[in-house]
């Protein structure tokens, strides 16, 4: 569980050489020629499309047996997702598990009872003139601080605790430096876990592995994160941002990144507040939803910054929750660099 968190939070250098799932793992069946990170989030899109968690199909500690008669289910149900597609939709993910399952092991095959298609619909009410994307993105710079209170940071240090999955609190640090610099260091018992971006390089490590390559993807949304001006710089983080309407209390801004997913950016509509992320990653059974949500904001020298922010994608929710942000703490840039060897 830890593991996999971790993969959906950091990236690293390309790789263009990784393992295969075959190379890395035992008894890999269906998944030989996937890369081996992309291995971990296949795996969330089932247990959430289903949800279950990871023991209904594996044997805890030994996920390579095959003694459970659920995995090897599963793995009929995916080849058939697999022939579905491409016999029908043209090699199109139009079916997922999900398509059945709508989180539930036994697929429902029988349509629910109590809707009343034919009652008369209600008048749509008169809907509000919206804002401008440059309204919000305005408004959310001046919600933050302001962009003289913004530029007059240089770097940044947050200490607290990554709340897994399970609820454990783990310490957890994270540094930023302007221009582009981002660390974080996740302290398990056992294992130590660092991720960062120098400026030129986005990479992460393992105590125990050294040198941890993992989904490409991730890097574009790494160096989104380490821009330390982010807030005055969105137009400039994507290729196009376009408001979709909005959505109970926020208003929502479709942002296309050069590289990598659309993502959803939802704005508070009364503190004008950017409280959630949401983008969707390609696995080959299907499209894996991310939804990162930002809370308690507290003012810290004339900023206002989350202190509490949760990830969540289908079956499980994990986040950190900051104790204490320190500005213009002096910070070398060597401290962003790959850590190359284990302690």
């Amino acid at each position: 569980m830890r593991l996999l968190t971790f993969v959906f939070l950091i990236s690293v250098v390309s790789t263009a050489h990784a393992q295969t799932a075959e190379q890395k793992f035992k008894n890999i069946q269906i998944f030989k020629t996937l890369p081996a990170t992309q291995l971990d989030p296949t795996m969330a899109f089932i247990s959430g499309s289903l949800g279950v968690r990871c023991s209904y199909c594996h044997v805890s500690n030994s996920f390579d047996k095959d003694d459970k008669p659920t995995k090897l289910t599963a793995r009929r149900m995916i080849q058939m997702v697999f022939d579905l597609n491409k016999g029908s939709f043209n090699g199109q993910g139009a079916v997922t598990c999900y398509t059945c399952h709508r989180g539930k092991p036994t697929p429902v095959s029988v349509p629910v009872v109590g809707q009343n298609l034919w009652a008369p619909s209600s008048p749509s009410p008169t809907p509000e003139a919206p804002p401008s994307v440059k309204q919000i993105l305005d408004r959310y710079v001046q919600a933050i601080g302001g962009a003289d209170a913004l530029t007059k940071i240089t770097s940044r240090t947050a200490k607290g605790s990554r709340i897994g999955a399970d609820g454990v609190l783990v310490p957890e640090e994270v540094y930023q430096k302007a221009p582009d610099k981002l660390l974080t260091i996740t302290s398990y018992p056992n294992i130590v876990f660092s991720n960062g971006y120098n400026g030129t390089l986005a990479w992460g490590h393992s105590s125990r592995e050294g040198p941890t390559p993992l989904p490409d993807q991730l890097i574009a949304q790494l160096k989104r994160d380490a821009v330390f001006y982010k807030e005055l710089k969105t137009q400039e983080l994507y290729s196009s941002l376009t408001f979709v309407g909005r959505d109970a209390d926020a208003y929502v801004i479709q942002a296309t990144p050069v590289n990598g997913p659309v993502e959803k950016l939802f704005f508070d509509a009364r503190t004008g507040l950017l409280v959630r992320r949401y983008t969707e990653s390609d696995t080959p059974l299907g499209k894996l939803p991310l939804q990162v949500d930002y809370e308690d904001y507290r003012d810290v020298d004339g900023i206002k910054q989350p202190f509490l922010i949760h990830w969540s994608f289908p079956g499980r929710v994990w986040g950190r929750k900051i104790d204490e942000i320190k500005q213009n703490v002096p910070l070398d840039d060597a401290k962003f660099n790959p850590i190359v060897s284990r302690p």
